[in-house]
């Protein structure tokens, strides 16, 4: 309400400005002629002038007024009908734009007649036999119909009928005109309420009981612009019965018609929102990926469209001449070319994305120093949202120009990692701790079951290292990190059952005593024939080779759990 009130104070304060500061539809008065109709010009500067407080003479106005049947009085009331129909309007008649040729021809009708206003083709003057510009006859008979159209009967029946005290004037207004502009906002508010009321309580309620929900997206988009659409449209269909001065009539017509194109700009543009969520819901049921990344672009290029068409009609309805505005944007293309030619070849980028389909929103990429997962894809970049949740947009023109990696398309997430056993551990136990892993693999479904590696690679430093080298069958990455947990889990439980212990960077050191005659003896003692007996048994046919692995077995039958070839 404090807005509402605040509106009011300050429309009341430009009508009193207005009333007093703005003249009316006339410009310095031209030379008094012997003939007021020698021109389209004179014509009507005789039509108004003589109608202004201080001057009027109905002899010389009704001159304008001789293809009408009837007496004087009739034809001043015409005149006078027609002048209150121009200023409620807000026609303002510019001198200067019309023409003071006496032989002046209409270039699209290639006759002799003048229309004063394009939005109002029923006023215009013609030339007569006697060389007189005046309106014509069609202008005269559509007077009345013009007159009912733009005032209310019941509402000039009751302002001919006020009290005296009603028509004083303060500050150029009068006093009933006060009134009614408080009236004429009031009752336009309540009407708004009324209309929001039937949306929420018949029309809201009828889309609830359906099944689909766009129509609940669809009443929540045009509720708010088509409540106002609807104000807006009754103040600019009734403005006229206000009254007011010509320049007062001009300013409430042209500001309720711009604001009127803004909330239809605003209706179309929620609109859009709403097609697009309905195109999202219809995507979401293809199996292809690449609709689900044009439903932005068309989001965009929607709002896009909506705005610079809705800014043209705004432009043309006000009397600019918008084919020319454009014709004069080519003058500077060249510029503005140069200017955008990072944005042209992002939008290029844009469409080479979505011509390769090197990835899809949702997919985990790395372009240059920048990784994370796809968010959107516009016009002029590519939005990721890094791993530490911040967004970078990244322009379309380097990610075309730039390797991509899409971490997302992996069919397969591979782990490759060492394991360190102590130098404590049996061969039993490291054929068993390797045959175990292999196992736990073999349970999981999500490992890939036909490529898997694991076996004890190399002596290390400080432990006998066992690689293991395997792929996880998941969807996603936080997929990957729950399996990688269950699966070193797994490990770490089964070198507890096998009983090996995981080594870590360590050093000994040895405290020994020197003897004086004999060194320390470190090992078993073998005997030149023993030593060269093992080398031969370990060699081929020996009895202590085993050249193709060291084999356990389980109630006779070996354990092997070898990848599947």
């Amino acid at each position: 309400m404090g807005r509402i009130k605040s509106a009011l104070f300050l429309f009341l304060v430009f009508i009193i400005y207005s009333g007093t500061a703005f003249g009316f539809q006339e410009q310095q008065p031209q030379p008094r002629d012997s003939n007021l109709l020698t021109n389209p010009q004179r014509a009507v500067h005789t039509f108004l002038h003589w109608q202004q407080a201080g001057h009027k003479n109905p002899d010389y106005v009704i001159q304008t007024m001789k293809m009408a049947e009837g007496d004087k009085e009739l034809k001043a009331e015409l005149a006078s009908r027609l002048l209150k129909i121009l200023d409620a309007r807000g026609l303002l008649i510019n001198y200067d734009e019309i023409p003071s040729n006496p032989n002046y021809t209409d270039s699209l009708s290639g006759l002799q007649q003048y229309i004063l206003f394009p939005s109002l083709p029923e006023i215009y003057l013609t030339k007569t036999a006697q060389n007189e510009w005046v309106f014509s006859e069609s202008t005269v008979q559509s007077i009345p119909e013009l007159y009912a159209n733009t005032f209310s009967s019941w509402f000039t029946f009751l302002v001919d009928n006020l009290p005296d005290w009603a028509y004083n004037e303060w500050f150029g207004i009068m006093i009933w005109q006060y009134l009614a502009v408080f009236i004429w906002l009031l009752v336009g508010l309540i009407l708004m309420k009324i209309f929001v009321f039937f949306l929420d309580n018949y029309v809201r309620r009828l889309a609830e009981k359906t099944k689909i929900s766009w129509d609940d997206d669809l009443i929540d988009g045009v509720e708010k612009p088509s409540a106002y659409i609807f104000l807006l449209t009754f103040y600019f269909l009734t403005y006229s019965n206000l009254q007011f001065s010509v320049s007062i009539s001009h300013f409430l017509s042209i500001t309720l018609e711009i604001a009127l194109s803004v909330t239809v700009v605003w209706l179309f543009y929620n609109l859009s929102e709403v097609f697009s969520k309905y195109l999202g819901v219809l995507t979401s049921k293809t199996e292809t990926e690449l609709d689900n990344q044009l439903i932005p672009l068309i989001r965009k290029t929607l709002r896009f469209f909506v705005i610079v068409m809705g800014v043209i009609a705004i432009l043309q309805n006000n009397g600019y001449n918008v084919a020319s505005l454009i014709a004069g944007l080519g003058i500077g293309g060249l510029a503005v070319a140069l200017a955008a030619r990072e944005t042209l070849a992002n939008f290029f980028g844009s469409i080479t994305i979505f011509m390769d389909r090197p990835f899809k929103i949702g997919d985990w990429i790395k372009v240059g120093n920048v990784e994370g997962t796809v968010e959107e894809v516009g016009f002029r970049s590519t939005r990721v949202r890094t791993f530490y949740n911040s967004l970078v947009s990244v322009p379309n023109s380097n990610i075309a120009n730039t390797d991509i990696d899409n971490l997302g398309l992996r069919k397969y997430r591979r782990l490759k990692t060492v394991l360190n056993l102590t130098y404590s551990t049996t061969p039993e136990q490291m054929e068993a701790f390797v045959e175990g892993i292999k196992a736990i693999v073999k349970a999981n479904k999500h490992f890939r079951q036909e490529m898997y590696e694991v076996h004890f690679n190399s002596f290390g430093a400080h432990s006998l290292d066992v690689l293991v080298y395997v792929f996880f069958d998941v969807p996603d990455w936080s997929t990957e990190l729950q399996q990688r947990h269950n699966f070193l889990l797994e490990v770490l439980r089964l070198a507890k059952e096998v009983g090996v212990e995981f080594a870590f960077p360590t050093q000994t050191l040895h405290m020994d005593s020197f003897h004086q005659e004999e060194p320390r003896k470190v090992g078993e003692e073998r005997t030149e024939e023993e030593l060269a007996s093992t080398v031969y048994e370990f060699g081929p046919d020996g009895k202590k080779g085993q050249p193709d692995g060291i084999r356990i077995f389980r109630a006779g039958e070996e354990v092997d759990f070898g990848a599947e070839k």
